[in-house]
């Protein structure tokens, strides 16, 4: 059984691994910029409006207004940050022993096969480990509580102040004229981890989960030029003819490797019948490629505090701990694709708590259910929204009178005092482990659902696993 076993993990493996990491270019991490961070300049046409300044229009560009360079840009560090550290399965193995002195033997220190998502106080036993993988599929519906494939989200850009009186950004009219994108995105990263877990002694574990990470992002920007001074139409145009619409397509971009390794520990200090205490420590390694989403470029550490406990077909248990980051997002997040031109934005990963709650339930010596609450709160993080903006203009009929004023919405700090503050992600599991009779073999199976529309919002994720126990 183990030897075939073995062989059906090493195909696995050989279909699940690339031969060498497969990239996007440009790099996953810069491609929203790409599309909303740059200034347009316009084809003006070999036919200019009478009395244009220059007019061949290179001198004409539009720009991000106000605060919305900094939203692309911050849009873009969410995705990074947020999906590189979807959550996980977890490596603890489902039979856990604990060793009886008295018959010098071991026994099953529980009869449940333990959650998927959180961990427990109990560990694996002197010699026995597990071994495994989980493969989940993630798509990503909304940024901060919009939608992110219909347009929904907007930046506005302003003309340059090219002409005329330098300082007077409305003089003449056309330059109070806009460009609006509406962004679409796609989002979609499919994982599959492999782990292993080992006891070191009766009370300590060690493992290992090593995920091959497969990102795809498929984005385009509808660009809209709003006339609001009413100028000739072959001022502002995308062929110099008055087009007024352009697609910006980057088709269906990917990039496959192996993504941040994860070291586990866990030391179970107090035990008894009816539950068990222990302290865990992750460290998240950066060996993913984080110009291509693969991983987050910083080394994550991970304290926690477990609890768990046994009351006949009930197993509750608590996970509280705190994340630490160190490093940073690679400069590609803030590349504005010229020759050493990047944005003066804070590329650091932020530090998060954590905290996950929930039950085992053992309808059947085969099977076991488990309901659980997964939490983060990134700390000193921008939040965004959907804003009213004002924009002033003159009209091309009028160009002394006093500016007229519109309103037009587009993405940007949630709170124009305070951009900063706490993000809180919420996450429900669902997931079930069944034991294969006569074997230490379990069939592993998750749904992981938003609680909320905070930060990137993942759509239900599906997670389906294998978790074989040797040395039981």
């Amino acid at each position: 059984m183990r030897a075939r076993l073995v062989a059906v993990s090493v195909a696995v493996l050989g279909l699940i691994l690339p031969a060498r990491p497969v990239f996007a270019d440009p790099p996953l991490a810069g491609l929203l910029i790409q599309l909303l961070a740059q200034e347009i300049r316009m084809n003006h046409g070999s036919n200019p409006a009478p009395g244009t300044p220059n007019p061949d229009h290179t001198d004409h560009y539009f720009i991000p207004a106000v605060g919305q360079v900094t939203a692309a840009f911050e849009l873009n560090k969410a995705l990074v940050s947020q999906l590189s550290t979807f959550p996980i399965g977890s490596s603890s193995g489902g039979f856990t022993y604990s060793f009886d002195s008295k018959s010098r033997a071991f026994s099953r220190s529980s009869e449940s096969f333990g959650p998927a998502f959180a961990e427990r106080g109990l560990t694996n036993g002197k010699g026995r480990f597990s071994a495994g993988f989980n493969f989940q599929h993630t798509s990503y519906s909304e940024f901060e509580g919009t939608s992110l494939d219909n347009g929904q989200i907007n930046f506005n850009l302003r003309h340059n102040d090219c002409c005329a009186k330098l300082g007077d950004a409305l003089n003449p009219p056309f330059e109070g004229d806009l460009v609006q994108l509406q962004l679409s995105l796609k989002a979609s990263s499919s994982t599959t981890a492999m782990f292993v877990n080992y006891g070191l002694t009766n009370r300590l574990d060690v493992g290992v989960t090593v995920p091959v990470v497969s990102v795809s992002l498929d984005a385009f920007v509808v660009s809209t030029i709003d006339s609001l001074s009413k100028s000739a139409p072959t001022i502002h145009s995308w062929d110099g003819k008055g087009s007024t619409v352009e697609t910006s397509n980057t088709g269906t971009q990917t990039a496959t490797g192996v993504g941040d390794i994860l070291v586990r520990a866990k030391y179970n200090f107090w035990r008894n019948e009816a539950g068990a205490v222990a302290a865990g420590l992750d460290v998240r390694l950066p060996t993913g490629d984080s110009k291509n989403l693969l991983g987050t470029g910083a080394t994550q550490t991970r304290i926690q505090l477990i609890g768990s406990g046994a009351f006949g077909f009930l197993a509750p248990h608590v996970n509280i701990g705190y994340t630490f980051s160190n490093g940073n997002m690679d400069s590609a997040v803030a590349d504005l694709g010229v020759e050493n031109a990047t944005y003066n934005t804070n590329l650091s990963v932020p530090s998060e708590a954590n905290y996950t709650f929930g039950t085992e339930i053992i309808p059947h010596p085969r099977l076991t259910l488990a309901v659980d609450f997964v939490g983060r709160s990134l700390r000193d993080v921008p939040r965004f929204a959907i804003q009213n903006q004002p924009f002033e203009y003159h009209l091309a009929s009028a160009p002394t009178a006093p500016p007229l004023s519109t309103t037009l919405s587009g993405l940007d700090f949630a709170d124009l005092n305070h951009p900063n503050g706490t993000l809180n992600l919420a996450l429900g599991v669902v997931s079930g482990k069944y034991n294969i009779p006569n074997t230490t073999l379990l069939i592993t199976g998750s749904v992981l659902f938003p609680l909320n529309d905070n930060g990137l919002k993942p759509g239900v994720t599906g997670v389906v696993g294998l978790d074989y126990g040797f040395g039981h």
